[in-house]
């Protein structure tokens, strides 16, 4: 499939249903990258590990994120993120929708934005929030069962979803927002 062909694509599977908005009182406001590589291996995404000498969720796999800063709206923030933490330069125009919004357990509400990236590119870490990044192909997600764990939160039961892939554990908001998506493109592949 071409680049434009992979971007109508996705395009069309997240138009399908509108993404849940969160509006809660207390929580600032974050956005996170959702990099759909469109490379030779076909659709993949993107992850990074947090760094180990972060205060909070040192070590862990996520997307590019951050707080949505005075001035920006969810996809500003989420393609600032994604170039300050990573070095991944996204046009605004490969921007293909957004997933729904999750809330963090540290007062964020989240806003997955969903781009489509050619791939390979250049990345250049910032090695006092990133360690490490690793691309996982969408067919490696889809095979795995995902692992499901219920936590009690201050707005009742919230499930998060995991999934292990080549030794690492993608979970909580990540493997959410990784489920979100796998569940959208399913659902636009059945009805068509």
């Amino acid at each position: 499939m071409s680049a434009a062909g992979t971007q109508a694509w996705l395009r069309a599977a997240l138009a399908r249903r509108p993404a849940a908005r969160l509006e809660l009182a207390g929580h600032e406001r974050a956005a996170i990258l959702v990099p759909l590589l469109d490379g030779p291996d076909g659709p993949s995404l993107l992850f990074t590990v947090r760094s180990p000498y972060l205060t909070r969720h040192a070590g862990q796999v996520a997307f590019p994120g951050g707080r949505v800063d005075v001035g920006e709206d969810d996809v500003d923030a989420a393609l600032r993120e994604a170039r300050e933490e990573v070095g991944l330069e996204v046009p605004p125009q490969a921007v293909c929708g957004r997933l729904d919004e999750h809330a963090s357990p540290f007062g964020l509400v989240a806003a997955p934005v969903v781009a489509c990236v050619p791939w390979p590119a250049p990345l250049h870490l910032q090695a006092g929030e990133v360690s490490e990044a690793f691309v996982v192909p969408l067919g490696t997600l889809r095979a795995v069962r995902p692992s499901v764990e219920v936590r009690y939160t201050p707005f009742g039961p919230r499930r998060l979803y995991g999934y292990d892939v080549g030794g690492r554990r993608i979970w909580g908001l990540t493997g959410n927002v990784v489920r979100d998506l796998l569940s959208r493109l399913s659902a636009a592949e059945a009805a068509a």
